[in-house]
């Protein structure tokens, strides 16, 4: 088993310590793989003169029975799991793990490099590293070197406290605000309650700085010159209104028509509508959104969307009128010129009442 084994996480996209902890946690996991020990998280500026959002990082110290090349083949899985994104180099991610350090040993490999090229570059690397080898570690006197070096430059990085952590300021949030309605966060019903909702909040707001759904797989069929619509509908969602954050949850039906013969797998687009809808936004922009991504991934002749649901926010402030259904409708490509198109697709669906239209 080699020990001494350095990896760097960071984030920067959506929930950043939800990111690294869920790749630590799939990491932990791994039979092969035995997390020794884990740096607290650190803030970090960006690199690489993009705009874009502070980092959060952290270093793990690790053994593994893997090869170097096996664990990286581990690494780019999980980064594929979480839905890594990055449109440039040195750009917004939601995730980033990498080699840092394999002991004292230097690979050269045409996919890696270790000790990593950027590892004496950067204070986000070497200052959680620093927290978590020893001095008999081989390289602790160049990293504490080069740390002190670094911190002339222009890099900033700033220890995370715990309170200031995204869960922990959800759950401070909470508590205040129960507070503020008059109740006491204290008593026997409360008081796991902040935890809860963090948690849920985790899980509900999953897609939050996601800009794309990427957990798909496309087909090629033999392209014909009659391409037929493909449905699916009644998929069912759950989101948060931005402007209230209450709940807002229905159907929506999904059609499109295939251009090249390149098609999606069904089970793919009930996954797009999770994606659109685990984040704040407003039933028109979901639907918007629905349109937008199918046309990103699968280029069709058309898309057609209707999404039918109810909103708390108007059934249970307000104007208070239960059991009432907003519907949205968005068409694209041959479904906005073939009516006769377009009327199939609306008839298959029907009314809010499921009524022919």
């Amino acid at each position: 088993m080699m020990e001494n084994v350095i990896l760097s996480l960071g984030s920067n996209i959506g929930n950043r310590e939800a990111y690294i902890n869920k790749a630590v946690a799939l990491l932990g996991n791994d039979p092969a793989i035995l997390i020794d020990k884990a740096s607290n998280f650190y803030e970090t500026s960006p690199v690489g003169n993009v705009n874009q959002r502070a980092f959060i990082n952290i270093a793990l110290k690790i053994a593994t029975t893997d090869s170097p090349e096996d664990l990286l083949t581990k690494i780019h899985q999980i980064e594929l799991h979480l839905h890594r994104t990055r449109d440039v180099h040195w750009g917004p991610r939601t995730l980033d793990v990498d080699i840092i350090f394999w002991g004292d040993q230097k690979i050269k490999t045409e996919s890696l490099i270790i000790p990593h090229p950027e590892a004496f570059n950067r204070l986000f690397v070497l200052v959680p590293t620093l927290e978590i080898v020893t001095p008999e570690f081989p390289f602790y006197n160049q990293i504490k070197a080069q740390i002190q070096k670094l911190q002339k430059a222009d890099q900033t990085i700033q220890l995370v406290q715990k309170q200031t952590q995204s869960k922990q300021v959800v759950e401070s949030a909470i508590r205040q605000i129960l507070n503020a309605i008059g109740d006491d966060p204290d008593r026997p019903g409360l008081v796991e309650t902040p935890d809860r909702v963090a948690r849920m909040y985790n899980e509900i707001f999953s897609s939050e700085g996601l800009d794309n759904f990427e957990d798909y797989k496309l087909f090629n069929t033999k392209e014909t010159d009659n391409s037929k619509m493909v449905m699916v509908k009644n998929i069912p969602f759950y989101s948060m209104c931005e402007h209230h954050m209450m709940p807002f949850w229905g159907k929506a039906h999904i059609a499109y028509v295939p251009d090249h013969g390149k098609i999606i797998g069904l089970s793919k687009i009930p996954r797009l509508v999770d994606f659109v809808s685990h984040k704040l936004g407003l039933q028109e922009k979901l639907t918007d959104d629905i349109v937008a991504q199918m046309n990103r991934i699968l280029a069709p002749k058309g898309v057609a969307v209707i999404v039918d649901a109810r909103h708390m926010c108007v059934e249970m402030r307000g104007v208070k009128k239960a059991d009432s259904l907003t519907r949205t409708i968005r068409f694209s490509g041959v479904f906005e010129t073939d009516q006769a198109l377009r009327m199939a697709f609306l008839n298959s669906i029907g009314d809010v009442n499921g009524k022919t239209i």
